[in-house]
This record gives C-alpha cells, sequence and structure tokens, in this order.
C-alpha cells in the first residue's frame, strides 16, 4: 500500500522508487502483489508513466486514510518516545501483523491467538516483539492471567483497527469496481428491530448478493459505541440521542418509535381497565442494561414524573430470555411494539393501557463521522431503511 501510494503520487515506478529508497523491481513487484489479490489492474502503463485505474484510485482513496491512520498514532505515542520512522508508522509492516496484535487485546491469550491465527506460538511472540522493539515500547504486560494491554499499547490499536477496518471495507470497493458485491459486514442493532425489520433486510441484502457475510455484535452499548469508533463496528441502528450528534458520531433518521409496557396474558395487571404508572413499579420488572436507549427513556420518565424508578430484577435485552420471564412470570417490561410483535399478535403478551409520555423516540444510524462506509454498508442501510417503512407504516 505504501508502494501504491508512492507510484500515484510520482506518476511512475522509476520515481516512486527513488521517493521510497527502494529499487525499481522491488516497488514493481510490490503493485504487481497488490494487483495479483485484487485481481485487478491498479495502472494503466503508459509510455509516459502509471496512470492509476478505477481500482487504483479505489485503493489509493483507502491507503491514504490508512497512512492518516498512522500517522495520528506516530504523533499521539510521541510522548513515550516512539520514533515516528518506526515501521509501523511508515507503513512497513504486514496486515498479519497487525491482526495479530488485535488478536492479542481480545483474547488476552497467546496459544489462542496462534491457535486462531494458523501461527505457533514462538511465531506470535516473535511478530510481537519485532513491533515492539521497532517502537522502543512495550504493548502487552505479561501477567499471570494473560496479556494485558499497556496504555501505549491502547493508543496504538485503536488506530490499528481503524487500519483493519479500511483494509476490509478496500476489498469490498475492488469487488464492486469488479461488477461484483462481496466482503464482510459488521453492525449492531437494537432489539426492537431484529424481529421483523432486520430479518427482511438481510434475506434481501444476501438474496441479491450471495457472496457477502453479515456479522452482528451484541455487547453494552459503550463497547458497541467504541467498537464504531474504532472502525470495528461499521454502524449501529438504535433510537437515538440528541447527544450521539456530539460524539464524533453522524446520525441518520429513519423513523419513530414508542414504548409500551408488557406482561403476559393472564397478569394481575392485564385485566385493569386502566393502568397507572405507579401500578408498574409495584412488580419486578426486566430491562436490558444501564446506558442503552430504553433504559434512559425510562429512567427520565419516572424522573420526571416523580416516582420511584422499579426494581430491575432482571438487566437482559435477548428475545429468548425476555420471552420466557414474560411467560413465566409476573415481570413488567417496557419495549417497542415491534420487538414483541408476534408475541402480542398471538396473544401470549398484553400490552397495556398506559400511557408512557416521552418515550417517543427515533430510530437510524449511529455511524463514525469521518468514517467513508463501503458501498455494502450503503446497501444494507437503504435496505434496512425501506424494510422499516414497509413494515411499521403497515
Amino acid at each position: 500500500m505504501r508502494a501504491l501510494i508512492a507510484v500515484v503520487e510520482a506518476g511512475s515506478i522509476v520515481r516512486a522508487a527513488e521517493h521510497l529508497l527502494r529499487t525499481s523491481s522491488a516497488v514493481a513487484n510490490s503493485i504487481r502483489q497488490l494487483e495479483i489479490a485484487f485481481e485487478a489492474n491498479l495502472f494503466d502503463r503508459e509510455p509516459s508513466g502509471m496512470a492509476p485505474t478505477r481500482f487504483g484510485d479505489a485503493a489509493y482513496r483507502r491507503a491514504k486514510r490508512i497512512a492518516g491512520e498512522l500517522r495520528l498514532a506516530s504523533i499521539e505515542l510521541a510522548p513515550y518516545q516512539a520514533p515516528s520512522n518506526a515501521p509501523l508508522f511508515s507503513m512497513l509492516v504486514g496486515e498479519r501483523q497487525l491482526a495479530v496484535l488485535v488478536r492479542l487485546r481480545e483474547m488476552g491469550h497467546m496459544p489462542s491467538v496462534a491457535a486462531i491465527m494458523g501461527l505457533s506460538q514462538p511465531g506470535v511472540s516473535a511478530l510481537l516483539r519485532q513491533v515492539e522493539d521497532s517502537l522502543g515500547l512495550r504493548l502487552f504486560r505479561r501477567t499471570s492471567k494473560g496479556m494485558a494491554i499497556t496504555e501505549a499499547g491502547d493508543l496504538l490499536l485503536f488506530h490499528v483497527q481503524r487500519v483493519l477496518a479500511e483494509l476490509r471495507h478496500l476489498e469490498v470497493d475492488i469487488a464492486q469496481h469488479r461488477g461484483e458485491m462481496s466482503g464482510h459486514l459488521r453492525f449492531a442493532a437494537l432489539p426492537a428491530l431484529r424481529t421483523r425489520v432486520l430479518p427482511q433486510a438481510i434475506a434481501t441484502l444476501i438474496g441479491k448478493h450471495p457472496n457477502i457475510q453479515v456479522s452482528m455484535v451484541d455487547a453494552p452499548f459503550e463497547i458497541l459505541f467504541e467498537g464504531v469508533r474504532s472502525g470495528e463496528i461499521d454502524f449501529i441502528l438504535t433510537g437515538l440521542s440528541a447527544e450521539y450528534a456530539h460524539r464524533d458520531f453522524q446520525v441518520r433518521v429513519i423513523g419513530r418509535d414508542r414504548l409500551v409496557a408488557v406482561v403476559r396474558a393472564g397478569h394481575p395487571l392485564s385485566a385493569k381497565d386502566r393502568v397507572e404508572i405507579a401500578d408498574l413499579v409495584r412488580y419486578p420488572w426486566v430491562l436490558r442494561d444501564r446506558g442503552a436507549p430504553t433504559r434512559e427513556l425510562l429512567n427520565n420518565l419516572f424522573l420526571r414524573l416523580g416516582v420511584k424508578p422499579p426494581h430491575v430484577s432482571v438487566q437482559a435485552g435477548d428475545l429468548g430470555i425476555l420471552r420466557g420471564l414474560l411467560q413465566h412470570s409476573d415481570v413488567v417490561s417496557a419495549v417497542s411494539p415491534e420487538y414483541l410483535a408476534y408475541e402480542i399478535a398471538s396473544g401470549e403478551v398484553r400490552m397495556l393501557d398506559v400511557e408512557l409520555p416521552g418515550t417517543e423516540r427515533d430510530m437510524g444510524f449511529i455511524f463514525r463521522r469521518d468514517a467513508q462506509l463501503s458501498s455494502l454498508s450503503e446497501i444494507f442501510m437503504q435496505h434496512i431503511e425501506r424494510a422499516a417503512a414497509d413494515i411499521m407504516n403497515r
């Protein structure tokens, strides 16, 4: 990728080689290896020099973003005396080496990383040592419980994750220019849209593009936000809050939603013609984790009404757990009617006749403000938007 940037900007392999202090044959070989990997010609070879093709333009844009991330990493690690010309900052390390670092952070166990990466444990150790020695920093501490990330390592790997995300998007960009649609999507979504909207959107997407892979990440919201910031997650589909626009995120609204109080059929409250908020808090509740949009909306509701919040006996967002608890106990929950659409339609779950004012909200996408989403992400988001409009307007 470093050679690609140099050739595009210099206009020839010879001038790029002079800039990089490498031989022309080494630069030409780097370009040839990229073209083999992408199965595409990145340059038109002309008597006057090298002109990037549309594939080359797409790769150059991602490569410049990668170079920018590594430049930011260099600046942030300067107080730790990391040399600005370290191989990592100069794009002189391989993708596998970066992936090993990220896996070590995730798993904290070198043998497990070796197994999942298809390497030997000494091989993983050697890759880590090469990076650490070149930076003059310890990125991980060896402890009795495994590998623990250091402060410097945490700063670096935030940018490394963004670099790997750019490489993942680049594969999609190149495939699209070949007239194909392939690649890997990673996203998160609020439970309310997992029942009907997301299955319809995903079915439409993979029906048209069977070579893609879709992964949905489920974690506490703060972890999801960090995943969007680091590029590990492409976007979150969720209830929106004004504060998101102030957290380096961009939002895109696709509709509105509301919360309703739900109980099992036969619950003592289901027989009442009119239920009050005070009635709800007498029963145990099941809600999502703290920080989830639904939880915040409800907390604000009880605060405004001067009502002591209910006891949250179970903190879980899993549909199976919620459905089972509603069927077999007197718990109360507040969810989007979309989340339990089938259970409400069958009569297994009852919506209580009680107003939850102020729990209406916009729904939409959250993604990194400065992200350059892949075309695959954009197409998937469009399918989600159409599915939401189709289902929720019926």
